[in-house]
């Protein structure tokens, strides 16, 4: 018997299949003749050989040849002295011994598949420890087998195993791709479709491509993939695999019999054939028949089972040439059943085009459309429609970590390094996530949506917002939801102005005169804030500029005059700076903050808030005992608030703007509140006030805060919370409501605990008390839960959305929100048939394929009849229908 020791002894012995005799003689009968390169360069990659110099020797030859050099001792040897690796290989005596080690030339090509072979086995190893390796590792079987059939398929269909291939031979290849559609420029380089005009546009549908076909029901989508299917296998002989998971594959092929015979599907359908019927259905039957068509109707399927089913049936059928998939929205992501639908359908998409690009093979995939169409005057489709999630108008912000600012979303069209704030709904955490694709989709109506804090965004009725229940579309929404916001929001490392910068810009936009046409000054009530201003223009332009301070009335007025006449295109420095940052030449209520200001980091934000508090803005303690207190910054431009309350982010505060009216008095004005002892001490201690005269209100209102404990009753979680994660866990660990009670110190009051929303430190105690990992996540989020308070019709405007990696949402308008599923098509077709909605149209009995995506080819309309009696489409074009 063996012993385990002994075993494992034995495996340790064993070396990986290889033949160095064999590696020797390849290298060796190459030396001799150095033109033998040409016979196996199909055949062998370095990395065949096993042994490390060998690769080594090879690459140098291949090297060599692809220079046209000669290949001898000499040629590889200095070489590889060049390379600095002839020592490495074994010196010029080891190339010696090798040209030395085979007799003759004649048997290359059985050594060079020696090697191949002795590789192969090699990666068969390689391949079965990396299946074994994910069986213990992956939690889903069938995962696990899709990876291991992914493995195995890929050694038998590419035994010439490459890695990443020099441009240069994609250069030739291609060049003599061109040349072969040059000599046969009336060919067309993909599979036909069997309708002259759209082969025409397409050149027929391509390898490696996705198609994504789109229609509302009864336009025909199902006959049309079916008259495509008929045009490749039946004329064409190319094997085409339909996946169907709404009809049986018998009303398929009634379809087929119907379209290929020219019978009427009613007369099939109810029996009720001619005598001439008879003969066309037999020829029909048979030219289907032999066809390679093959049909898999099972009703629940994902893209994994379909990928293992097109590699055994290519595999088996000597080629695939077209994959039909009827429809994509029945398609099973693969845990199926998420409550994020767009997220699992932008998965499957990228599956089916991943699936297309492995088997070298065109995969069609039929869509539905959204009811969007029907709502417009004009039906036709438009990509819009594909997509699952709404728009936003263009000038929301959106926020980029990179450089803790914003940009409105039409400036991000066309971009492609953006990196935008995406919260990962498993973690609650906000990441940084690139945008694969910023676009705009088209003019559609709006609705203006205003929460509890006053954040405000513009959106589409389809648009998605994350609730404590999931993702749900703005029409779905009510007030008295909450919405997932950032409670927090990240800065920049880095300053790109400086702290006197943004002193004296905080007192400009507080209290700043900046009219073109008017005295460049700074109006206060405070001598000290006078004095600050004008001993930080001094610091920031030096002798360019001549300050003084006046007094009028109960006023101190901050003069920046000009050292130089301001003549000739001349200008003050200070207007010259402001207009720069954009913020010149603007009355109180259409100031706001520059972008510049929002990359800088946080220490230095805090010295502009500090500055520009002490104009407009107000620490105050009160009431009978002293302990009533008010944070707050008023300003008559509500762009204004909305900065200051984006900047507030930064440090953790979750401000709330408030609208006051001012009666007869003037405009409206807009409060931006900082309220909750937490948030309060933050602002205190972080930013606090510039002027001399409140720092004793500041530091007794801090000590204030200090001495108490907070009473949280804004940062608190939904109350949903309980029913969808708190009693779930409570029962799974057997533990009753008293025990729970108890748990979190909390005297017992029977369900009355479950109706009330629950603060942080509460969630933070009843997650470890029940067990529950989810609840401690929503506790130590980032996200706070914003209650909506308006949803109401705006303006019909250009909406853009974009596409983000891996969560697919970014944050705008300082709201979580979900974005667009990028198509991964490479070709996208519409299918529109006017007499559907207008039964008296002039283009009864005509069908209109839009092309609207084609990445490589023009878009536009084919026109084409269509037979529904036959559910057949036909070239439009008389006497050039398919062949029957």
């Amino acid at each position: 018997m063996i012993t385990d020791a002994s075993y494992q002894d034995s495996q340790i012995e064993r070396l990986p299949p290889q033949s160095l005799e064999a590696e020797q003689a390849v290298l060796g009968a190459l030396l001799v003749s150095g033109d033998g390169v040409s016979r196996i360069v199909d055949v062998l990659e370095p990395e065949f050989f096993y042994r490390k110099a060998h690769q080594i020797v090879y690459a140098a030859m291949l090297d060599l040849y692809d220079q046209n050099e000669p290949i001898d001792i000499v040629t590889v040897s200095q070489s590889l002295k060049d390379l600095g690796k002839l020592e490495l290989v074994g010196g010029r005596q080891y190339i010696t011994d090798l040209s030395t080690s085979v007799a003759t030339t004649a048997n290359l090509e059985y050594y060079a598949k020696l090697v191949q072979e002795k590789a192969l086995m090699r990666s068969l190893i390689k391949a079965g420890t990396e299946i074994v390796a994910n069986c213990y590792e992956e939690t889903e079987a069938d995962v696990a087998l899709d990876k291991a059939e992914h493995l195995i398929f890929t050694l038998a269909q590419k035994r010439n195993m490459q890695a990443l291939t020099h441009i240069k031979h994609i250069v030739e290849t291609s060049f003599q791709s061109i040349e072969a559609r040059y000599e046969n420029r009336d060919a067309l380089s993909g599979v036909p479709s069997g309708f002259y005009d759209l082969d025409a546009m397409t050149s027929g549908f391509q390898p490696n491509d996705l198609v994504i076909i789109a229609a509302r029901p009864s336009m025909g989508k199902t006959a049309f993939v079916l008259n495509l299917a008929q045009a490749a296998a039946v004329d064409g002989n190319v094997p085409v695999a339909i996946f169907s998971l709404e009809m049986s594959k018998e009303s398929l092929v009634q379809r087929m019999l119907c379209a290929e015979a020219k019978i009427d599907a009613n007369r099939l359908r109810t029996g009720h054939l001619h005598t001439n019927d008879w003969t066309h259905l037999a020829m029909a039957m048979g030219r289907l028949g032999e066809a390679p068509i093959y049909i898999d109707d099972s009703a629940m399927m994902n893209v994994l089972e379909i990928r293992a089913k097109c590699r055994r049936l290519k595999s088996e059928a000597k080629g695939l040439g077209m994959v039909i998939i009827d429809y994509i929205q029945l398609l099973q992501g693969r845990k199926g059943g998420t409550d994020n639908r767009v997220q699992e359908v932008s998965e499957i998409s990228r599956g089916l085009k991943t699936l297309a690009r492995e088997l070298g093979t065109p995969v069609i995939a039929l869509s539905q459309l959204s009811r969007a169409v029907e709502a417009r005057q004009n039906k036709r489709p438009m990509l819009s429609d594909l997509r699952e999630s709404g728009c936003l108008t263009g000038d929301s912000m959106v926020f980029l970590p990179d450089s803790g600012g914003y940009a409105r979303i039409d400036s991000l069209v066309g971009k492609t390094d953006t990196t935008v704030l995406a919260l990962n709904t498993q973690s609650w955490q906000l990441e940084p996530k690139k945008v694969l694709n910023a676009f705009c989709t088209g003019t559609k109506q709006t609705f203006k949506m205003t929460t509890a804090l006053n954040r405000q965004i513009k959106a589409t009725g389809n648009h998605k917002f994350l609730t404590i229940d999931g993702w749900k579309r703005l029409d779905e929404l009510q007030t008295g939801e909450r919405l997932a916001v950032p409670r927090h929001l990240p800065s920049s490392d880095h300053g790109t102005m400086s702290t006197d910068e943004l002193g004296l810009l905080g007192y400009l936009i507080g209290d700043g005169c900046t009219l073109a046409r008017h005295a460049l000054q700074y109006t206060t009530k405070d001598e000290d804030l006078a004095n600050n201003a004008l001993a930080l223009s001094s610091k920031l332009f030096g002798d360019r500029l001549r300050p003084s301070i006046k007094k009028e009335r109960s006023w101190f007025q901050v003069y920046f005059s000009s050292v130089e006449s301001l003549t000739h295109g001349k200008r003050n420095p200070i207007s010259e700076w402001l207009d720069s940052l954009g913020v010149f030449d603007l009355r109180s209520w259409e100031k706001f903050i520059p972008e510049k200001v929002f990359e800088q980091p946080r220490s230095h934000i805090a010295v502009f808030l500090k500055h520009l508090w002490s104009t407009d803005g107000t620490v105050w303690i009160g009431g009978k005992d002293g302990k009533a207190n008010r944070i707050f910054y008023a300003t008559s431009s509500e762009r204004l608030a909305h900065g200051v309350q984006s900047l507030l982010l930064k440090f953790g505060i979750n401000a709330r703007i408030l609208r006051v009216s001012q009666g007869t008095k003037g405009r409206d004005q807009f409060h931006v509140n900082v309220s909750g002892a937490a948030e309060q001490l933050t602002f205190l201690t972080e930013i606090g006030l510039s002027d001399e005269r409140r720092a004793p209100i500041c530091e007794k209102l801090r000590e204030q805060l200090q001495s108490i404990t907070p009473n949280t009753n804004r940062d608190l979680l939904p109350k949903q919370v309980w029913g969808a994660l708190v009693e779930p866990a409570r029962v799974a660990i057997g533990m009753t409501t008293r025990q729970m009670h108890a748990a979190i110190d909390s005297a017992y009051c029977g369900s009355s605990l479950y109706k009330a929303s629950m603060s942080r430190e509460r969630a933070d105690k009843v997650a470890q008390a029940v067990q529950s990992p989810e609840l401690k996540n929503l506790a130590n989020s980032d996200v706070y839960w914003d209650e909506i308070i308006s949803i109401e019709a705006d303006e019909i405007a250009d909406v853009f959305d974009l596409t983000v990696e891996d969560h697919h949402n970014f944050v705008a308008n300082n709201v979580v929100v979900h974005n667009s599923i990028e198509q991964d098509a490479d070709l996208v077709m519409f299918i529109y048939r006017d007499e559907y909605y207008n039964p008296e149209s002039e283009k009864r009995g005509e069908a209109e394929i839009i092309i609207a995506k084609q990445r490589n080819g023009p878009v536009g309309t084919v026109d084409l009849l269509y037979q529904g009696s036959i559910t057949r489409f036909l070239n439009k074009v008389q006497n050039q229908y398919p062949p029957a």
